[in-house]
């Protein structure tokens, strides 16, 4: 194997995949991934909705940007559509109309199709929420699931089209800038590049200290639940509570429910804890009144946050060619097409970075 590349990326998650399939197109790219296969962790685990009021405008811009992408992606990237048809439901309980309301009207610009749904149409629009437990809520049709699958597989496609290759099952044991360049050395090879991308995810805090350098980067601990439902689930839309402590979703083989937790914790596998576990089912139960049984399915991933909850992006001003693409939290794969963009122009020097997500600014 070629031990010499322009850039090499660490991760293979959706925020390295999607980094190196824009990157690859003007350059040498190998991305090294320390699982057995891409998108493992975080990536793989993510509840993969497309909604463009999200998190705060700069998530949600960063979002919107990577619509047309979704919609239409180069030719090749996917045999199947990315997005598909969802529509989401923020449901409000009794004493939150005001609450509601302030939702609507923060939201209402960014988001054209968003509007305020009385009490009946909220229940029409999800036949299992308890009337006592809500007063209305926000409906926006755009809302669209993501096939992380075929996303993951297209950025795939696309870094091996434009000649770039990625190495799993091999961990970094160090990182040196010798000279002009950087020495990558994992277990079983030595790599030599003019710029690293550190695009771990979770692991990012720990790449960024072995050449000194340190972000502000806290990997938080969230649960998903599969549970049985009706064979009419397919057709529901995601449904999430206006209180931030539960959203719903229709997941084959069933029912997707999760409580909203951030836990904060260390770079893992992540796996879900009983508690959450059954405070995600208590609420469920509160909110709905769909019977439940033995949960088919329960998981936990891990979703990495900067402080202002922007992601990290550019070169580090302390190290030469060193290139941070970290803190994408939960949005990571709704961003991936513009974020990945954006690396591509930033590494190779077509465009700036954006002031609000320079990696500097910490």
């Amino acid at each position: 194997m070629n031990q010499d590349y322009d850039v090499v990326v660490i991760g293979a998650g959706i925020a390295g995949l999607s980094a190196a399939a824009f990157i690859s197109s003007g350059a040498r790219v190998l991305v090294l991934e320390r699982e057995s296969q891409p998108a493992y962790h975080s990536s793989g685990r993510s509840a993969s909705v497309y909604i463009e009021g999200y998190e705060n405008p700069v998530v949600a811009a960063l979002t919107k940007a990577s619509g047309d992408f979704f919609r239409s992606p180069p030719a090749g990237f996917s045999d199947d559509e990315i997005l598909h048809p969802r529509g989401g439901l923020t449901a409000a309980k009794p004493g939150e109309e005001a609450v509601l309301a302030k939702y609507i009207e923060r939201w209402g610009p960014l988001c054209p199709s968003l509007r305020a749904a009385d009490r009946d149409e909220t229940l029409t629009l999800s036949p299992i929420l308890r009337p006592e437990s809500i007063c209305g809520g926000a409906w926006d049709p755009t809302w669209m699931s993501i096939d992380t699958h075929a996303l993951v597989l297209g950025y795939q496609r696309l870094l091996r089209k434009n000649g770039g290759t990625v190495v799993a099952n091999t961990e970094i044991t160090a990182l040196n800038r010798t000279g002009l360049r950087w020495t990558v050395n994992t277990q079983e090879q030595t790599y030599q590049c003019d710029t690293v991308v550190n695009a771990a995810g979770s692991w990012a805090g720990s790449i960024g200290e072995m050449v000194g350098l340190s972000k502000p980067l806290t990997p938080m601990r969230r649960t998903g639940i599969i549970l049985k439902a009706p064979d009419e689930v397919t057709s529901w839309p995601l449904v999430h509570m206006l209180s931030g402590d539960l959203y719903f979703k229709p997941e084959s083989p069933g029912l997707m429910v999760c409580p909203g937790d951030e836990t904060p914790t260390v770079a893992c596998d992540a796996q879900p804890e009983e508690l959450d576990i059954a405070i995600a089912l208590d609420r469920f139960q509160n909110y709905t009144d769909m019977p439940i049984g033995r949960p088919m399915h329960t998981w936990a991933g891990l979703r990495t946050f900067a402080p202002d909850r922007y992601p990290i992006l550019g070169f580090d001003k302390s190290a030469t060619g060193f290139f941070w693409l970290a803190g994408q939290g939960g949005f990571g794969v709704q961003t991936s097409p513009e974020m990945g963009r954006l690396a591509g122009a930033i590494v190779t020097g077509k465009e700036p970075v954006p002031t609000e997500l320079d990696a500097n600014r910490f």
